[in-house]
């Protein structure tokens, strides 16, 4: 069994072992980051790709756990023999080690909620063809089938290795697909990587987003989203958020303690830009007073004063949002109220009484009221969440 260091020293020695992959490296790196703050006693050492542990080089290290993405059997094997306890960050597919993931059907679910939300008729979904890209369109078609909407689907592998590249035949593949595609679809795919190159590709065939293709991503990776020719809106897939938990996670087994087998964690809300900044609902009123209700949502905005702020009747209103919308107008603005406060909940410190007042609920009671019926969960809870 191997000597646990943290019995000796107060200190607490966890090796990183997430290289090879850049992109994730970042914002895992960003969730250590936080962790640290608040244990100071850890000491973490980062490991490159094409590091082994050996039996022989653990018998010399003090190392108390380890956070690994990197999926490789050998590594298991000798962290088990050693009895060093450590967590799958990541892990493609079921893995018999502790381990943390995002919640890809989620992820799935909320990249349909938004397009639907956005009023678009079409959607298609471009995967990967791997599993966490499989469970992300299960989620997309699923929350769309409920809408009573269809959904085109194809997958584009990318390279193996770590390069996340195109092969030729790949790219073809995509520019074939896009050429299939109708005007006015919105289009989300199982990454940044893949969103960002059929951004290149679209404007290369001459077509314009988010007017004739809208595109969104997944991971809200700044390099690929914001140094896009049009700037890619993205679901925040919470990465920093598995590794805190992971570190958690790892302390736990440190210590001793019991802990999940395994946790997923919910996606953060989404990072909106250019890529799909337009509304496609099939009437330009509708439109407009959608948007106008998402402008002023916190201004305690009613049906009544979209009535006196645009020329239609409550009743016409009430028509035409049920045909082009799926929804009343009071839902509309109810559901508006949610989406902000759900975002001020993940992205401020705002305390959850001036949220409340920030989003036009009379008081806290109301918005309580409202997620509890709507998430099932206080806002609170969904917070710490």
């Amino acid at each position: 069994m191997h000597s646990n260091q943290y019995h000796h020293t107060g200190i607490i020695h966890v090796d990183i072992f997430i290289g090879g992959a850049p992109l994730l490296e970042t914002r895992l790196c960003e969730g250590l980051l936080e962790f640290g703050k608040s244990h100071p006693q850890w000491r973490f050492s980062m490991r490159g790709a094409d590091f082994r542990y050996t039996k022989q080089w653990l018998r010399k290290r003090p190392i108390d756990g380890v956070l690994a993405l990197i999926d490789a059997k050998p590594v298991a094997r000798n962290l088990d023999a050693a009895g060093i306890p450590w967590v799958h960050l990541l892990p493609g597919l079921t893995v018999p080690q502790p381990c943390i993931n995002v919640d890809d059907r989620a992820i799935g679910r909320l990249g349909a909620d938004f397009f639907l939300g956005k009023g678009f008729l079409r959607c298609a979904f471009c995967g990967v063809g791997n599993a966490w890209s499989a469970q992300r369109a299960a989620g997309f078609r699923e929350r769309l089938t409920e809408a009573g909407r269809d959904c085109r689907f194809t997958e584009i592998p990318f390279e193996s290795g770590s390069t996340w590249g195109f092969s030729t035949a790949s790219e073809q593949r995509l520019r074939q697909w896009v050429a299939s595609l109708e005007r006015g679809v919105a289009v989300m795919t199982a990454h940044d990587a893949l969103a960002n190159r059929l951004v290149d590709i679209c404007l290369q065939e001459g077509l314009r987003i988010p007017q004739d293709i809208a595109v969104l991503g997944v991971g809200n990776h700044d390099l690929l989203c914001k140094l896009s020719p049009v700037p890619i809106s993205s679901i925040d897939a919470a990465v920093p958020q598995v590794a805190i938990r992971g570190a958690t996670m790892l302390e736990a087994l440190i210590g001793g303690r019991p802990c999940p087998h395994q946790l997923l964690v919910p996606p953060n809300t989404i990072a909106e830009r250019q890529s799909t900044k337009i509304m496609a609902y099939g009437d330009d009123l509708v439109a407009r007073i959608v948007a106008h209700i998402r402008d002023h949502v916190c201004d305690g905005l009613t049906v009544a004063d979209l009535a006196k702020a645009f020329p239609v009747s409550h009743r016409t209103l009430s028509r035409r949002f049920a045909q082009y919308v799926g929804h009343s107008p009071a839902t509309e603005i109810r559901q508006a109220r949610l989406r902000h406060a759900r975002r001020l909940l993940a992205a401020t410190h705002l305390s959850l009484t001036n949220i409340a007042a920030a989003c036009g609920y009379a008081d806290l009671s109301h918005m309580d009221r409202a997620f509890r019926s709507t998430f099932g969960t206080s806002p609170g809870i969904l917070r710490q969440g």
